[in-house]
């Protein structure tokens, strides 16, 4: 779960974070990846993933 103060930085107003901690709460009860000891090479091949879905490529990217 993110910390209030990281989401305060990202999302400043406050009347959406109990939407984001309800989202955030059903995917991490949902999805059992998150718990797989290789989350965070997951997460970071799917970000890049969607970069390049959204032609969002910099020219520095890793897997490339």
């Amino acid at each position: 779960m993110m910390q209030s103060d990281k989401l305060d930085a990202i999302v400043p107003d406050r009347a959406v974070w109990s939407g984001i901690y309800a989202i955030s709460g059903t995917l991490e009860t949902t999805l059992p990846e998150v718990l797989m000891p290789d989350y965070a090479s997951r997460l970071e091949q799917a970000r890049w993933r969607l970069l390049e879905a959204v032609g969002s490529g910099g020219g520095d990217e890793a897997g490339e």
